[in-house]
């Protein structure tokens, strides 16, 4: 192989090459990348003390209102706990059922495959947790 023959060789693998790549880019910059509507972040509710603000309240208006949120508050504790525990009772039902149709190895393969489900939601779920650690104080266990 001659040096001038091995130099147009290895220079038309580079420009293959780039040509490549410009072209991987190009379609990724203007079809690909066109085709989904740019995210939108959702509007965020004004706070209380942007209420507060803009309604003029007074700090007896104020008080009262804390005090509905407050209790309001308790209210949707106590409905999602009894939602989450009742969940909880339709889910045993579910089970019980599965678990009657199925064979010993069977039901031993299910629980593996449910214990290794909730591992990888736990392990998912773990960085919202130290993010929001609100969030999960008042859900039962």
């Amino acid at each position: 192989m001659t040096g001038r023959f091995r130099f147009w060789l290895i220079l038309s693998f580079l420009l293959v090459f780039v040509a490549g790549g410009l072209v991987g880019f190009l379609t990724e910059r203007f079809f690909i990348h066109h085709s989904f509507p740019p995210r939108r972040e959702a509007p965020q509710f004004p706070s209380f003390e942007k209420w507060a603000q803009d309604l003029n309240l007074s700090p007896e208006q104020q008080k009262a209102i804390k005090e509905v949120f407050r209790r309001s508050d308790e209210k949707m504790r106590e409905l999602r706990n009894r939602f989450h525990r009742e969940l909880g009772e339709i889910r045993e039902e579910i089970k019980k059922e599965i678990d009657a149709v199925l064979t010993a190895e069977q039901r031993e393969k299910l629980q593996a495959m449910i214990q290794e489900h909730r591992q990888k939601r736990e392990k998912e779920r773990a960085p919202d947790r130290e993010r929001y650690p609100e969030r999960k104080r008042d859900y039962p266990r």
